[in-house]
């Protein structure tokens, strides 16, 4: 697992389309490795806070739900941009059967040439439960979709059968060939401990998203890698990456006045798990047991619970959750998770959303990566 760092780029995939044209190509133009795109039927910012006069990006974005399917981009993608690895980060399989994400990673890979990686958690309320749809044992419908999809890519396109609890299958056929005869990558987003072992059992690659405490990634590596080894598959092909949500600007001390200052504290407190409200001290204004952004429904949240989380939030909170500083502090955060295991880097900035993306920003993102990339 040794090399240079892979640094990746996390597109919003939002309209208008220019925008997502400009934003995927100017990413691979600063040296981008690989482009992602999240898999939302919705976003997590509520519509009260979505105007010009709060955030400058909603001149460009009129609406910021006004989201793009993400397998079709990347399909688009894929043959306007050569030679980049494309992902997503990340689907479910609470919307998309197993068969259907097991189609289209295949699909891609072949449009890229066997570039493609299939990012995959197990769902967040805001694109499930609006819908009709069950947001309960999404660990265990994760696990059973990942044992079907592993299934169907080693079919050889034989019939196959599986009887779970969630899916059923009777002579499925998964004719489509693999590119080269090689599955594509799988990367699991996980935290907690039973995520965890999934990521050991089914996956090519581990991307979770938040803060890491110092030495934390690294014991969390090292545990999922003790599974794959236990699964009985190779480490050395194991990618241990990482969604990097991260506001960038001039400082850190300076982002976080500024945001304490701003209409989006509130938000970002509100995405943060309770765990973390817990442990600088503080309960979170949606209740103990609330999860973040796993469980935010924007549409429910409401401006006195905003004004709860924006008078009760910190620094330190935020701090804790997100990534902040200028290009020399977050390449040296970045530097010691390189030192605790970590090889592949996918960028989402959050600070188009607070400040703008302005050419100021964008000359600090350019250079960033450029420092990234020689890690």
């Amino acid at each position: 697992m040794a090399g240079r760092l892979i640094v990746g780029v996390q597109d919003p995939c939002v309209y208008p389309m220019w925008l997502t044209r400009l934003g995927m190509r100017l990413s691979r133009l600063m040296g981008a490795d690989s482009i992602w795109v999240p898999d939302h039927f919705m976003n997590f910012v509520p519509r009260q806070l979505w105007r010009p006069e709060l955030t400058p990006a909603a001149r460009q974005i009129p609406s910021i739900d006004a989201l793009w399917d993400p397998f079709v981009v990347l399909g688009a993608t894929a043959v306007r941009i050569s030679k980049v690895t494309l992902g997503t980060a990340v689907t479910e399989p609470i919307r998309r059967h197993p068969m259907t994400l097991a189609q289209a990673t295949v699909t891609l890979d072949h449009l890229t040439g066997g570039r493609a990686i299939l990012g995959i958690g197990n769902g967040e309320r805001e694109n499930i439960e609006p819908y009709g749809l069950p947001f309960a044992q999404q660990v265990s419908r994760l696990e059973e979709a990942l044992e079907i999809i592993r299934l169907l890519w080693a079919s050889g396109g034989d019939p196959v059968s599986y009887a779970g609890r969630f899916w059923r299958l009777e002579d499925a056929i998964f004719g489509l060939p693999l590119f080269r005869g090689r599955q594509p990558p799988i990367w699991v987003a996980a935290r907690a401990p039973r995520m965890r072992t999934l990521v050991g059992r089914f996956g090519d690659g581990w991307i979770p998203t938040g803060r890491f405490a110092r030495g934390e990634y690294r014991t969390m590596l090292s545990e999922i890698l003790d599974h794959v080894q236990s699964a009985g598959r190779p480490k050395g092909d194991f990618t241990p990456a990482l969604l990097f949500v991260f506001g960038l600007g001039k400082g850190r001390e300076e982002i976080l006045r500024d945001l304490m200052a701003g209409p989006y504290a509130g938000l970002l407190g509100l995405l943060a798990g309770a765990d973390v409200w817990r442990a600088v001290g503080l309960d979170h204004p949606a209740g103990k047991g609330y999860k973040g952004f796993i469980d935010i429904v924007p549409p429910r949240v409401t401006d006195e619970l905003l004004d709860r989380a924006r008078s009760a939030v910190t620094a330190e909170l935020l701090d804790r959750n997100y990534y902040f500083g200028n290009v020399d502090e977050l390449v040296a955060e970045v530097r010691e998770l390189t030192s605790e295991g970590l090889r592949h880097i996918v960028l989402a900035n959050i600070g188009p959303m607070m400040n703008g993306a302005g050419l100021a920003e964008t000359a600090r993102l350019w250079k960033f990566i450029r420092r990234l990339r020689r890690l």
